[in-house]
């Protein structure tokens, strides 16, 4: 009787403190000029890090959807400051579009296909 009350008393702790995984799409961010800093109103909902390559370019950006909410994200360039609101759903991260950026889904689902057979050919006797 104890070691089944342990047993499921252990299976319940377990089930209690399992992280949450979240299935969001990830994104690329593309300027036409260097991002110096990119700060997010909270990081629990989105993160961005500047993606930082042999040039040191620092124009991509990658974002990363940690929660459902809504946040901004600010990226600080040279010259000015740019604020995107960033509203995470269960079933897409939805980005207020802007002129300078470009964003692209980089993790999207399989596309299935199915590929057709040749049509049959009956032999001639």
């Amino acid at each position: 009787m104890k070691k089944l009350f342990f047993i499921s008393f252990i299976t319940t702790l377990c089930l209690v403190f399992i992280p949450k995984v979240f299935a969001f799409d990830n994104y690329l961010l593309h300027t036409d000029k260097p991002v110096l800093k990119i700060t997010s109103s909270d990081s629990s909902i989105v993160t961005a890090n500047v993606l930082v390559t042999i040039m040191n370019e620092k124009d991509t950006v990658i974002i990363t959807p940690k929660n459902v909410g809504k946040a901004v994200l600010t990226f600080c360039f040279k010259d000015e400051t740019i604020e995107i609101p960033v509203s995470v759903r269960k079933i897409k991260t939805v980005f207020k579009k802007h002129p300078k950026f470009n964003f692209i889904k980089i993790d999207a689902p399989p596309q299935l296909f199915q590929i057709d057979l040749p049509p049959r050919v009956e032999e001639i006797k």
